[in-house]
């Protein structure tokens, strides 16, 4: 009952009692096994080699970093473009004073930022007739034309000065119209 594999093959008729020595092969017939994989199976017409299929994947990375790379330069160039624009408006445009003492502060981006104005321009801008816009890290007094003018190329660039409505801040606690301060 405890006979070997071997012993059992045998009396299948599935086994031969002395292995056979196989010839291995030499020259190109050695080579196109090489060449198939490490168990020696020929590849199918249409089916890649492990060389091939990693040639492709590094041709394709190559193929998209090269797009990835002329899509940053046009938009670093459509940028540049646009701040050119924005800077010649700016440039002739600006009333900013460096003697201005007061400072205006205002959300942009989300974060609290300001600019300094003389009280006439304090006046003109919570009123409306004067807006600010942003250039290279600076905020820049403007005409309300000229703002729109910068509005129009790159909206980005000009802060929403208009002050929220009360109601809007509230929310679900409103204040009561009784509540005097």
């Amino acid at each position: 009952m405890s006979k070997s594999i071997q012993d059992q093959l045998l009396a299948l008729g599935l086994a031969s009692k002395k292995p056979s020595k196989q010839k291995r092969p030499t020259g190109k017939a050695a080579q196109r096994r090489r060449k198939a994989g490490p168990v020696g199976d020929k590849i199918p017409p249409g089916e890649l080699t492990l060389e091939q299929a990693y040639a492709l994947k590094k041709k394709d990375e190559q193929k998209r970093a090269d797009q990835a790379r002329r899509e940053k330069q046009e938009e670093d160039r459509r940028r540049k473009k646009l701040n050119h624009e924005i800077r010649s408006i700016v440039k002739t445009n600006r009333l900013n004073h460096d003697d201005a003492e007061i400072a205006r502060n205002f959300m942009f981006r989300g974060r609290i930022r300001k600019v300094h104005v003389t009280p006439d321009q304090l006046q003109a801008l919570n009123s409306g007739e004067l807006g600010i816009a942003y250039l290279s890290g600076g905020y820049h007094l403007l005409t309300k034309e000229h703002t729109e003018q910068v509005r129009g190329l790159s909206a980005d660039h000009v802060p929403n000065l208009v002050e929220s409505r009360p109601d809007e801040d509230e929310g679900e606690f409103p204040v009561p119209d009784d509540l005097t301060w």
